[in-house]
């Protein structure tokens, strides 16, 4: 039994050594990690790209993308978008989040005017933050095999492969940020952790929310210092507490700033402001704006019990599918979770389903503190013998959870392919390209409304619109339909798809009752494809 056991303790070691030798510059294990990266990458430019061919990425939000950055580029307007103009008339995407990340992508989409660079950028962009978590673990949590086992985690982790597969978001890059700023705390490299701080607050404005909590989070770590420096009445002597402070107060500078340069040269639509802040999201709790969440879970714990509550099994399967994935090894450093708490506050307080299940953006807030934690969890148990024995067993736990919740949870699983084939639906079928073909009618510059998923592929021009079918079941309904009624007296086409939109597809043809100006002059696959036409 003990030379089995040292067998496999050598088969290990040796493991770490070939995975060291360098071929060229590069350590086999880097090789093998840019392999990984690369092929995730590829791999997932080349599905969502499907995707997007096959009507399936929307005008929320690759479409609100395409257009502001193609605005920008060509017609002199400031990320210029014509999706919500009834909730924010300026416009600009300034006018829904602050997102100055968009700057560094406008030299690529320049030079790639096309859709498709947005969802290659945001595959490669999730993939390369396999390299922090890759580096965190190498030095910390038992070497170059754990950490490869790590990044290749991370890689098939559900959580980030559905934030890819959900059209393109700036927060994508947020797990890359996120994770090198925890890095860099480990490693005590302040300057590029400031670096990574700020990079992530360009991303979107409620990362400043993230953040300030990693300020509270490096008070912890360096509690012990901190404390002595406090009982010695010599806070400015602590270099852990200027550096939290300095997180906080930026971060809270941040994020009012976000607030004032909106409300000050973007403000929101009066009528619609509640539904902008997302107070339906809150109803239980009684929340009119997020910033009021902290003092309210304090003031209403009956309340706060209720919202908790409100779905409360599709919570916990939330967590279990963000934290199984990874063996639960999360809880065993759980001080590292400190940033991710805000997001954890806001999603299982809501009431809106897309804020506690998977298949959208939102993840991007807390993936890396999840696999930090985990990292450190598996920490704790190579100290304890500060061999690689100890942490075989932990990489056959992650490797074994890690493929059971890919089955599960993935966009990729036989599970998600089984119960949601048509959000994993790649194919083009004939009723695709015979939308392609009526849309191949309609002039380059024509203005036109038309649908979630048909907008993307027309939003390279100024006048391009859309029903907005997420407002028209919401409180400030009546403006969404105004808003279409307004918008067909001044288009010159306009294209429903009943199959796949009956909702805008009803309202559109309900509206054209009373416009007779408008003619049908493309009809398609009995009857589902309609593309009306406006007489001069």
């Amino acid at each position: 039994m003990n030379t089995k056991g040292a067998r496999r303790l050598i088969s290990l070691e040796e493991l770490e050594t070939w995975l060291g030798t360098k071929l060229g510059k590069l350590e086999r294990s880097d090789i093998v990690l840019l392999a990984f990266i690369v092929s995730y990458g590829i791999l997932f430019s080349t599905l969502t790209v499907f995707r997007y061919y096959g009507f399936q990425t929307r005008a929320w939000d690759l479409g609100i993308f395409t257009q502001s950055l193609w605005t920008t580029l060509y017609t002199n307007k400031f990320l210029y978008h014509t999706c919500e103009l009834f909730i924010n008339p300026s416009g600009s995407f300034f006018g829904v989040h602050f997102s100055p990340i968009l700057f560094f992508i406008l030299p690529v989409y320049r030079l790639v005017t096309a859709p498709e660079t947005l969802l290659v950028l945001q595959s490669f962009t999730l993939a390369l933050a396999a390299v922090p978590i890759y580096r965190l673990t190498r030095e910390y949590a038992g070497g170059r095999t754990s950490a490869l086992v790590l990044a290749a985690t991370y890689l098939m982790y559900p959580a980030t492969q559905h934030v890819n597969w959900y059209d393109f978001h700036a927060q994508a890059f947020l797990p890359l940020f996120f994770a090198f700023t925890m890095y860099y705390i480990a490693k005590e490299n302040w300057s590029k952790y400031f670096l990574f701080v700020f990079l992530s607050l360009m991303c979107e404005e409620h990362a400043a929310w993230i953040t300030f909590a990693m300020g509270i989070y490096i008070v912890w770590k360096y509690r012990t210092q901190v404390l002595s420096t406090l009982t010695r009445k010599k806070t400015l002597e602590n270099k852990y507490l200027n550096i939290a402070l300095v997180t906080i107060v930026i971060s809270s500078v941040w994020y009012w700033f976000t607030l004032w340069q909106r409300n000050t040269f973007f403000p929101t639509n009066p009528a619609a402001l509640e539904e902008f802040l997302g107070s339906p999201n809150f109803t239980l709790l009684g929340a009119k704006d997020p910033i009021q969440i902290p003092l309210l879970v304090i003031t209403r714990p009956w309340n706060t019990i209720q919202a908790l509550a409100f779905d409360g099994h599709l919570k916990l399967l939330y967590l279990a599918l963000l934290f199984g994935p990874l063996a639960f090894f999360s809880f065993k450093a759980p001080s590292a979770l400190i940033p991710a708490l805000p997001w954890f506050a806001f999603s299982l307080l809501s009431q809106t389903l897309a804020h506690h299940m998977l298949g959208h953006q939102y993840e991007a807030y807390v993936i890396a503190f999840i696999f930090v934690a985990a990292i450190f969890g598996l920490r704790k148990n190579y100290l304890e013998t500060s061999t690689l024995k100890s942490v075989k067993g932990s990489l056959k736990k992650v490797v074994a959870f890690n493929i059971i919740f890919f089955l599960i949870a993935s966009p990729l699983g036989p599970v998600v392919n089984i119960m949601y084939p048509d959000y994993v639906n790649l194919g083009m079928s004939n009723h695709e390209q015979q939308l392609n073909e009526v849309l191949g009618m309609i002039p380059a510059n024509a203005s036109i409304l038309t649908q979630d998923n048909i907008f993307t592929q027309v939003s390279h021009r100024l006048e391009a619109y859309v029903v907005p079918n997420r407002f028209i079941d919401s409180g400030i309904n009546d403006l969404a339909i105004s808003f279409v009624n307004e918008t067909m007296d001044r288009v010159e086409y306009i294209l429903v798809d009943n199959k796949t939109d009956p909702l805008a597809t009803g309202l559109v043809t309900l509206l054209l009752e009373t416009k007779p100006q408008f003619v049908l002059i493309a009809k398609r696959d009995d009857n589902s494809i309609l593309l009306y036409w406006r007489k001069p």
